[in-house]
């Protein structure tokens, strides 16, 4: 599920929110090294271990659970002890994240005495305070949560708190909306107008413009890319495209930008 791949990727690029959401912030998490592993002798995997570097921290076995499964627990635990048969661990702790209670399994009866043990903490995000008062590197996943009406304008609202976090918040937005083009997206957020200004600050635009004084661009490119690239002739148009593949443009973007038929523009 995309889901389970966005929470990888908050666990990869953003461990201090995990840290921030056990309440254990004061942990530093570049003493702790993330993975995901397969585990011999059974088709198990754990999706996300935080193993302590060179110290007697806690490693912590983490599982976001966004569907509801009857066995979780047994295979979940059945995963840890395997592992720490196979890995030296000192000392550990479980954490599972729920969207919700509604998603826990119902039958705990056989794992009620661990589950109540500082060993395991389950964690609801829904039971969490509102995103605008989490810390932003907590907000940025419960954003998941929030509904196609709403996303757009907290995903905005968090964009201004922790700018830092654009490229989470962008593939957030995409899984919500799978339809949209990231031009889109960024008008969604607003950006449009200072992604363009940005661009044309950068270096592959400078290279665009000197290419555009050999190629009869200059004057097009002058005011402004979009209007100058849609005046241009065809073979202007086509000698520009390698040149806005350099930017990141996909070749669909490029075709509609520079309105010109997708099949040539790929040729180009």
């Amino acid at each position: 599920m995309r889901t389970d791949k966005l929470a990888y990727l908050w666990f990869q690029q953003i461990p201090q929110g995990f840290f921030t959401l056990i309440e254990r912030s004061e942990l530093n998490p570049k003493n702790y090294t993330f993975k995901s592993v397969e585990l011999k002798e059974a088709a198990f995997r754990l999706d996300a271990v935080f193993e302590p570097i060179g110290n007697d921290a806690l490693t912590f076995f983490v599982e976001v659970q966004f569907q509801r499964d009857s066995m979780f627990y047994a295979r979940f635990f059945a995963e840890i002890f395997l592992y720490i048969k196979q890995f030296p661990v000192k000392r550990w702790q479980a954490v599972v994240i729920y969207p919700s209670r509604k998603v826990e399994q119902e039958n705990l009866s056989a794992f009620e005495e661990l589950l109540n043990t500082t060993l395991v903490k389950r964690i609801y995000i829904d039971e969490l305070v509102s995103i605008e008062n989490l810390d932003p590197s907590v907000a940025i996943f419960k954003l998941l949560l929030e509904s196609s009406t709403t996303v757009s304008s907290t995903a905005k609202d968090l964009l201004v708190r922790a700018p830092e976090y654009l490229d989470f918040i962008e593939r957030v937005l995409f899984y919500k909306f799978p339809t949209l083009t990231r031009k889109e997206i960024l008008k969604m957020l607003s950006l449009q107008e200072e992604f363009e200004e940005e661009l044309k600050k950068t270096r592959a635009f400078q290279e665009i413009l000197e290419e555009g004084r050999e190629t009869g661009l200059q004057q097009g490119l002058q005011q402004g890319l979009q209007q100058g690239l849609q005046q241009g002739e065809e073979k202007g148009k086509l000698l520009s495209v390698p040149l806005l593949r350099k930017l990141g443009m996909s070749d669909e973007d490029i075709a509609e930008q520079l309105n010109l038929p997708l099949e040539k523009v790929k040729q180009a």
